[in-house]
């Protein structure tokens, strides 16, 4: 597998519209810093919408991957009937580019040099001048476009995946306990057996986060999955051994738990 960009994205999505004409729509949610267009994927038809997002950050496009071909898999066995799925896969696809130029996993902000994961409006003045959040909350267009799809389609919940640590964030000090968060982490937990980690509770590490933004907004549960593991896997490794960077054999039905 070469690495995993925005070009590889975009004849992703134009392969699952081709063959899946009657199951998903695409849609454009917004422009990146530079332009790059901001693809939604959407399928099934379920009262239940579940919002998942990849590639926040630009050194973590393998999320990406992970989600174009978990997409591909599940509509190649069946229609989606009993819930809504919305997913995002490459929300930072500025810094995706950047970082497989680079060669290196130490770029993860846009193209504003801002983390998008500290740019939501939640405890922003916690925000520490290290995570690089950006002057004012929301201030990036990325951030933008997933609040407005969030404001819009109200979903159920969300899952965000990440990169590194085989954990599952689900709780933070800031929200406290949201119904159905624990139901939801045990279930992934279940299948792909990450640790599920106790309730963040400093603000500096939680503050301006998409996940806790959503909690608070909406009340409803959102999760980090960190897919891959700490140190074990190398940049260039995630670039081209996709399986056993996000260990497939363990994660391949996690948007099938998800939509159960």
């Amino acid at each position: 597998m070469k690495p995993y960009g925005y070009t590889e994205l975009l004849e992703d999505v134009l392969k699952l519209t081709a063959l899946y004409s009657e199951k998903v729509s695409v849609e454009i949610i917004g422009k990146s810093v530079k332009g790059r267009l901001l693809p939604l994927i959407k399928s099934g038809k379920g009262k239940r919408k579940l919002l998942m997002v990849g590639a926040v950050h630009g050194r973590e496009f393998v999320s990406a991957a992970f989600l174009m071909r978990s997409v591909g898999e599940l509509l190649s066995e069946a229609e989606i009937s009993h819930a809504s799925l919305y997913v995002v896969p490459m929300l930072n696809p500025d810094g995706v580019e950047t970082a497989l130029l680079k060669g290196s996993e130490l770029f993860k902000n846009n193209a504003n040099n801002v983390n998008l994961n500290a740019n939501f409006p939640f405890f922003f003045e916690k925000v520490p001048k290290s995570r690089q959040g950006g002057g004012f909350a929301a201030s990036e267009p990325e951030t933008k476009a997933l609040i407005r799809l969030c404001e819009k389609e109200r979903f159920s919940s969300a899952l965000a995946l990440h990169a590194r640590g085989n954990c599952i964030f689900w709780r933070d000090e800031g929200n406290k306990e949201i119904l159905g968060d624990f139901e939801l982490a045990k279930r992934f937990e279940k299948e792909c057996g990450f640790e599920l980690i106790s309730s963040t509770k400093k603000a500096e590490d939680y503050s301006g986060g998409f996940e806790n933004w959503f909690r608070c907004r909406y009340k409803r549960p959102a999760l980090c999955v960190e897919l891959v593991k700490d140190e074990e896997i190398s940049f260039s490794d995630m670039c081209q051994n996709f399986e056993d960077a996000v260990i497939w054999s363990k994660t391949k039905n996690l948007l099938k738990t998800y939509i159960n």
